[in-house]
């Protein structure tokens, strides 16, 4: 399945306002600097693709639950992770 972190949409208040997010620059970022996960050569390609994209990505199941802990210790916003999270899930469901 593929997410654009360009376009995270994330529900911002009780009354269900949302915005559009544009995440991908952190993920990646947070994905190869500031992440504790370290993986392979192609979880950093992962990280560079998000980093540098214009457009959906096509996100591998095998990274998944790396870019899931990534996400949940990142500085984003809480709205932002769960939108992200629940991307990532309708990929591999727990």
């Amino acid at each position: 399945m593929k997410i654009n972190f360009k376009k995270i949409e994330a529900q911002t208040s009780f009354e269900g306002a949302k915005q559009t997010f544009d995440v991908a620059e952190t993920v990646g970022n947070e994905m190869m600097y500031n992440g504790s996960i370290l993986l392979d050569i192609g979880f950093e390609d992962l990280a560079r693709e998000i980093y540098y994209s214009k457009d959906a990505v096509e996100i591998p199941e095998q990274y998944c639950k790396a870019l899931e802990l990534v996400v949940k210790n990142s500085r984003l916003i809480a709205s932002v992770k769960r939108a992200v999270i629940n991307q990532l899930n309708v990929i591999q469901p727990s």
